[in-house]
């Protein structure tokens, strides 16, 4: 294999060496364990806050050092929670000792970033892990809040006396990197449709965006499109309560949180809308036709939510049912999406009956399961019992019976043909899918919906220079798209070009290279 030039032209790797790296970031991506079911947002910003340090006069910090392994950075309170995405990595370089940590963590930032559906970007390796003298002290990332006013006291368009110091000192720190305005929009705006904020870590709560796991111009579109309101940990809301939990910061604290749910809906008329008919969406395989659909624990839209669907992502509904005014499945891997959400909204659309091939594979007992001599279930008549939790092989998938009710799917063991699906007796076991539920799919944490805006994100939408690229980004998607992939790579390659040189490592992952 020919190997590929580092950043300084030098022979490290070969690019078979990164794609495994690759592969095996992306298998420790999603998880119900972490945040909305993913570790992309945690990884993003790791690398992100590993390059934001860099100083262009002075040639310091930045990506190529991966400094954060230091006390002195790892302490820096902006850099709060990220732990979690050095200690993930870990056994990455455990495996692959050759891989700097410096170009681990932004290699797994640009793995992520693709992952939930952001831009491709060519990665160049290269860079080296310098000792703790070189770790840099807390300060030069982003302050949400710096320069604004003590207090609450707004103006009449709801902006916080002093706003314009904060967006002074965002462009003093992304002047220091020597990035533009263009680019710092792209860099918040990319950066912030990820993750969500805790209060244990910087005192700000919640989520951006409503859905922290998947790229999109939502970040940009809210800002223009919602209503935002100041509140502190012991404002009291129109509704005369509490600021929402989700969103609520710590005392001393500050943040901007959207008001449209404190608001009625305007006043319009509505057409009335008839149930649909679920005859017109048996059973069978779909596909997902809108960006991202929640799959919930139950039909009930008020039920938590253990996973979501993207477009073009196909799966299995076993069932499906009305619900009011929505049509809903049931999902081969455990829960429900809406087929037809109660608006009318096309989310799913059919592809075609079973795909029995497709639906071969490894299975968890969601309870005591029966196996049978044939793949016709009738009560009393089974041969085993698979117990609840307990994994199953399938070989062979077919529609049968159960008692002669049709609709039923039975896979088939070495001790028979088990029961996964009856109309009759529900949904008897869950596929497992790589990626998804490898372990069982448990409520994603802070679903409730609300958002939130930083003092220094909604300087974006207050500086008139912020303001016109960020209508950019809200108005054209493939725009953002386009400057976050370019603004992403070039900050995480600052400070880590080395000499001038003709031969470049461009390893590009998936999609088409952006321009570099």
């Amino acid at each position: 294999t020919s190997s590929a030039p580092d950043l300084h032209g030098e022979e490290v790797f070969d690019d078979v060496t990164y794609e495994k790296i690759r592969a095996d970031i992306l298998k420790i991506m999603d998880s119900p364990e972490w945040d909305d079911g993913s570790y992309a947002p945690v990884l993003i910003r790791l690398a992100w806050h590993s390059a934001g340090t860099y100083c262009c006069r002075t040639r310091t910090g930045g990506s190529n050092g991966a400094t954060m392994r230091w006390n002195l950075e790892a302490g820096d309170p902006d850099n709060a929670g990220l732990a979690a995405a050095r200690k993930l990595l870990e056994p990455i370089k455990a495996k692959h000792p050759g891989v700097s940590v410096a170009d681990l963590w932004v290699l797994a930032g640009y793995c992520a970033i693709e992952h939930t559906g952001g831009p491709s970007i060519p990665f160049r390796g290269g860079r080296s892990d310098k000792p703790e003298r070189q770790a840099v002290a807390p300060g030069r990332l982003p302050n949400p809040e710096k320069g604004a006013d003590e207090g609450m006291d707004v103006d009449e368009e709801g902006r916080i006396k002093g706003w314009e110091n904060n967006a002074a000192h965002i462009r003093e720190v992304f002047g220091r990197m020597g990035l533009e305005d263009r680019e710092t929009v792209a860099l918040i705006c990319g950066g912030h449709v990820y993750g969500r904020c805790h209060n244990e870590h910087s005192g700000y709560a919640g989520a951006w965006v409503e859905n922290p796991t998947r790229f999109s111009n939502e970040y940009a579109a809210d800002m223009f499109g919602d209503k935002w309101i100041l509140v502190g940990h012991d404002t009291k809301m129109p509704d005369g309560g509490d600021v929402p939990e989700e969103v609520r910061p710590s005392p001393g604290k500050r943040q901007y949180i959207d008001l449209s749910k404190y608001e009625p809906e305007e006043d319009e008329e509505r057409e009335a809308r008839e149930a649909p008919d679920a005859k017109e969406y048996p059973a069978g395989l779909y596909t997902c036709v809108s960006d991202w659909v929640n799959c919930r624990e139950q039909p009930d839209v008020e039920s938590p939510i253990i996973g979501r669907f993207v477009k073009d992502q196909e799966i299995h509904l076993v069932a499906v049912k009305v619900f009011g005014t929505a049509i809903r499945g049931r999902a081969e891997r455990g829960g429900w999406v809406s087929i037809i959400a109660s608006g009318g909204k096309t989310l799913f659309e059919r592809k075609g009956d079973f795909d029995c091939q497709m639906l071969r594979g490894s299975y968890r007992a969601m309870a005591d399961l029966p196996v049978f001599n044939n793949p016709e279930a009738k009560k009393g008549a089974s041969a085993a019992t698979v117990s609840k939790g307990k994994e199953l092989d399938i070989s062979e998938v077919q529609e049968g019976s159960d008692d002669g009710t049709a609709g039923c799917l039975l896979g088939k063991t070495p001790g028979g043909w088990a029961l996964l699906y009856s109309p009759v007796r529900g949904q008897l076991a869950e596929q497992i899918v790589v990626g998804y539920n490898e372990k069982p799919r448990k409520p994603i944490k802070g679903q409730t919906g609300h958002q939130m805006m930083l003092i220094s994100d909604m300087v974006m939408l207050w500086d008139p220079g912020f303001r016109q690229v960020l209508q950019e980004y809200a108005d054209d998607e493939e725009v953002l798209r386009r400057d976050f992939g370019v603004a992403f790579k070039r900050l995480t390659e600052l400070g880590a070009r080395g000499r001038p040189t003709s031969k470049r490592a461009e390893v590009a992952h998936g999609r088409a290279a952006l321009e570099a």
